[in-house]
């Protein structure tokens, strides 16, 4: 988790109201978030989702709702403004998304500079995912002829980046800048890369890598343009109410730009408060509470949230614009439990007495894997979303269907793995700098197809010079035989393995697997150097082969 420093005075200060060291430990660790020490500074960590408490304005405005020093939504103003840029098309291939919005009066001190560039830094490693999804460009306002407009120029196109003295290339910069050099691999695939420039051909920056250096926020900057690019839309107008935020509470005042996008003119920031539907017996029945409307709505307010109505069991929350971890009405039952009090809850034993136990496949898969290990094999853990390139293109298996998960944040994570095995090829490939033999396996949940039947299943690769397919069939021999099973064989080709050194595996006339030597186009499409060979076996049809015989 993100850990954020608040200088102990500011945080007071913003705050509103002088409280003790014991007061103000107990009411931040109450709030949802983990409390590392209060004095001389404030260290704080932030669960990821709620990227608006990274910032001391953002927590603060947080803790004094909190606290009952304010209730309700924070009331948003922002000015109508003739500021205006576009969004070029050939930028869509690239970093397709980008908002932008501009803010004056902002006095500038070393706690403002600081916590801007905290805010800044925090987003782009946390909600931006190290710029990829989100990145964050601050100018002073005053230096910039607008209209301005969002694009991509080739590599050999040259400015000046934050902090250097002479004008450098997009490809210098990328080779020979320090965030360059950090952020290159984001832009490595393109022969172009993305450009903010205004109307008089002065470079604002080349997100996500670098500012230029003519729009540097000084100590006598007093207006900012605030740009903010990425390959998710919504995660950057978040990422741009987050920023606004802190600025606004600082005393700046917001001001509307127009952006042209794809022939529609868009005004940001986009502020207004979505509105959520509260039903309070469920609300009730998840707290195993009894909170009246005005109850709940007075909880709700102590959160920062809006009220739009309330009758008859049912509460139209609005959701402050900032919010991004509110995507359902749990979300706000949760921020209900925090206003109330963790500490006011009632413990209660439950009326009816359960008595828990292992589920016996779980038992089965702890023995599997203790098998393996004693092969001497090493386990692996991989996310169960991957997507279409890793699971059907890489693998060659065009036929198989997938179940695809719906708005998916992350289109690297967008499907739901039907198999282990080429996952496993990827952390093969993320090890390549190890020595060889490399042999890991890893047991894991899988939707094998469309129907949505979630299954146990166990894989198990082999890498070095030599991998082949008797090497892979002894480690089946030891696995089945430690279960006393029988399994036969069956040739069969598999569009992964190479043409005849593959087969189906079965026991009893069951299918439960396949294994076979990796097809060098498969190899190929992963990178790996070194040939693989490797089994996938169903551990659930296993499981109830194997509980039939003991039960028998």
């Amino acid at each position: 988790m993100p850990t954020v420093n608040f200088d102990k005075n500011e945080f007071i200060s913003l705050l509103g109201k002088a409280v003790d060291d014991k007061t103000l430990s107990d009411r931040i660790s109450m709030i949802g978030t983990d409390l590392e020490k209060v004095n001389p500074e404030i260290v704080v960590e932030i669960f990821p989702d709620r990227p608006d408490m990274l910032s001391i304005e953002g927590f603060t405005s947080a803790l004094k709702g909190f606290m009952g020093l304010e209730k309700g939504p924070i009331e948003f103003k922002v000015h109508k403004s003739n500021y205006e840029g576009s969004v070029d098309p050939k930028v869509k291939s690239v970093r397709p998304f980008a908002v932008g919005a501009i803010v004056k009066g902002i006095k500038f001190d070393d706690d403002t500079i600081k916590s801007l560039m905290q805010i800044q830094e925090k987003l782009h490693i946390t909600h931006g995912r190290n710029r990829k999804k989100v990145a964050i460009g601050v100018h002073d306002l005053d230096t910039i002829k607008f209209p301005i407009t969002y694009t991509t120029m080739p590599r050999d196109f040259s400015f000046i980046p934050l902090e250097f003295d002479k004008n450098l290339t997009i490809d210098e910069i990328l080779k020979t800048h320090p965030k360059g050099i950090a952020y290159a691999h984001l832009l490595s695939e393109f022969k172009e890369c993305p450009i903010w420039i205004d109307s008089s051909g002065k470079v604002l920056s080349m997100p996500p890598i670098i500012n230029g250096d003519h729009t540097k926020v000084t100590e006598k900057t007093k207006n900012l343009f605030i740009d903010i690019t990425g390959t998710h839309k919504k995660s950057i107008e978040y990422a741009l109410n987050i920023i606004l935020m802190g600025l606004f509470i600082r005393g700046g005042e917001i001001h509307s730009f127009k952006l042209t996008d794809e022939g529609k003119e868009l005004i940001y920031p986009e502020l207004t408060r979505e509105k959520m539907e509260l039903d309070l017996s469920y609300s009730n029945k998840i707290l195993g509470l009894n909170l009246s409307e005005n109850e709940t709505a007075d909880l709700l307010l102590k959160m920062r949230y809006g009220i739009s109505s309330k009758s008859k069991g049912k509460i139209v929350v609005e959701i402050p614009a900032y919010r991004a971890d509110i995507l359902h009405p749990i979300d706000i039952v949760e921020d209900i439990s925090i206003s109330y009090g963790f500490e006011n809850f009632i413990p209660e034993i439950p009326e009816i007495a359960t008595i828990g136990q292992e589920n016996p496949i779980e038992i089965f898969v702890r023995k599997v894997e203790e098998v393996m290990v004693g092969f001497n094999f090493f386990e692996v853990k991989n996310y169960i979303l991957s997507n279409e390139d890793v699971l059907i293109t890489k693998m060659l298996d065009n036929k198989r269907k997938l179940v695809k998960t719906i708005n998916a944040v992350n289109t690297e994570f967008d499907t739901v793995r039907c198999s282990l095995l080429p996952l496993l090829l990827k952390a093969l490939v993320s090890n390549s700098h190890y020595e060889y033999p490399q042999n890991i396996f890893e047991v894991g949940i899988v939707v094998p197809d469309q129907n949505l039947v979630e299954k146990q299943y166990l894989s198990c690769a082999i890498c070095h010079p030599n991998a082949n397919f008797s090497e892979i069939k002894g480690i089946i021999n030891g696995l089945i035989s430690s279960f006393g099973l029988q399994y036969s064989v069956k040739e069969e080709d598999y569009p992964y393995f190479i043409e005849g050194r593959s087969c189906s595996l079965d026991i009893g006339g069951i299918l439960i697997g396949k294994m076979g030597e990796l097809h060098p186009e498969v190899l190929y499409n992963f990178k790996l150097e070194m040939p693989v060979s490797a089994f996938e076996i169903d551990l659930s049809a296993i499981f109830e082969i194997f509980k039939e015989k003991i039960q028998g």
